[in-house]
């Protein structure tokens, strides 16, 4: 894992405020800033399953390398 993508997690989760939105247009996953963690609140319909599980984990390994917890509401 690169060293830009921990930073940019952790940018991104600044960015956010608590209990703000952040979709991923390209797999249709939407998430929640609760409580320290990013929680997935919903999987939008018409997007490949297969692709959202390979962007959610890629999420929660960024985030977690960031020292950021990534969990499912």
């Amino acid at each position: 894992m690169r060293n830009n993508d921990i930073t940019w997690s952790r940018n991104l989760f600044a960015a956010l405020n608590e209990g703000g939105t952040w979709c991923v247009p390209r797999s249709g996953l939407v998430f929640n800033k609760r409580g320290g963690a990013l929680v997935l609140i919903t999987r939008l319909p018409g997007f490949d399953s297969a692709e959202q599980e390979s962007d959610l984990d890629a999420i929660a390994a960024h985030f977690s390398a960031a020292g950021i917890e990534v969990r499912h509401a």
